[in-house]
């Protein structure tokens, strides 16, 4: 598939990071983990990285006083931006970014709210034309979803069964004028928080193939005050903005691997501390 889906290879690594919302420093030590990785693989090549979605937007001066623990960084997503630019640049065939429903404001989504009253306004008049024009860029040629034979499928929401393939996924298209239909199925998979088990078993069987076996949604969007949740035993979302620090999830799977439920994915080896000396 060359369109809006991603279909990892049955060997190698793949970390997975979800909402950063301006926030370098976590970028920062996310890209160290991806770097290890990489260091310490016979294949590097074979070392993925899925990052979930909304890279933009952080907290306003309001939010920082007001919780200090979890929204008190400064929001960097202009920085951040050029430097996810930077790694689809060096890493092409290996770093993948999908959207979010705030990365979709600034190429024709509706515009968010969480910490101004027009944030898209807001982070764009902080920006140079030609800084905007590169992030438009990058926006527009993001992933809505990753699927990988170990039975994972990656997402910035947790989508509803309303995505009747893999192919119609692949070919939505985010920035443009499409029928209520497409519109939708954008809907649910930028917005959606969590679905019934039933829904999101179904949905896993649709978009599913005899060599793809698809049996867990790993999502962003959400907030958690732990770090990392599961649901119904088929959907799991590893937490970085609005989690304390000490609480901060990423997930690194073995892509050779088998994750038939969520449970499967464990506390201390597949799912893990963004920031372990706080722990």
């Amino acid at each position: 598939m060359a369109g809006r889906v991603r279909i990892l290879p049955a060997r190698g690594q793949l970390l997975i990071s979800t909402d950063l919302h301006g926030n370098h420093e976590d970028f920062r030590r996310l890209r160290a983990v991806f770097f290890a990785l990489r260091e310490a693989a016979e294949r590097p090549d074979l070392v993925h990285w899925a990052s979930l979605g909304d890279l933009v937007h952080g907290p306003s001066p309001v939010a920082r006083r007001r919780d200090a623990l979890r929204f008190g960084y400064p929001d960097q997503s202009p920085e951040l931006v050029e430097a996810m630019i930077e790694l689809r640049e060096r890493f092409p065939d290996n770093f993948h970014l999908l959207l979010g429903n705030h990365d979709h404001g600034h190429i024709g989504g509706p515009h968010t709210s969480k910490f101004y009253v027009d944030e898209v306004e807001m982070l764009e008049r902080r920006m140079s034309a030609k800084a905007i024009e590169r992030m438009h860029a990058l926006f527009r040629g993001a992933l809505l979803a990753v699927a990988a034979p170990c039975g994972l499928l990656l997402c910035h929401g947790s989508p509803d069964e309303q995505i009747p393939s893999l192919e119609q996924l692949d070919a939505l298209e985010p920035s443009g004028d499409d029928e209520l239909a497409q519109r939708s199925m954008l809907r649910t998979l930028l917005t959606s928080y969590g679905q019934p088990r039933e829904s999101t078993s179904k949905l896993l069987g649709q978009l599913s193939r005899p060599q793809l076996q698809l049996r867990v949604v790993v999502h962003g969007h959400d907030v958690d005050l732990d770090g990392w949740y599961t649901e119904h035993g088929n959907q799991a979302c590893p937490v970085l903005f609005g989690a304390p620090p000490a609480k901060r999830r990423y997930l690194v799977v073995d892509l050779g691997a088998r994750y038939d439920q969520a449970q499967d994915l464990r506390d201390g080896a597949e799912v893990r501390h963004l920031y372990p000396e706080l722990v």
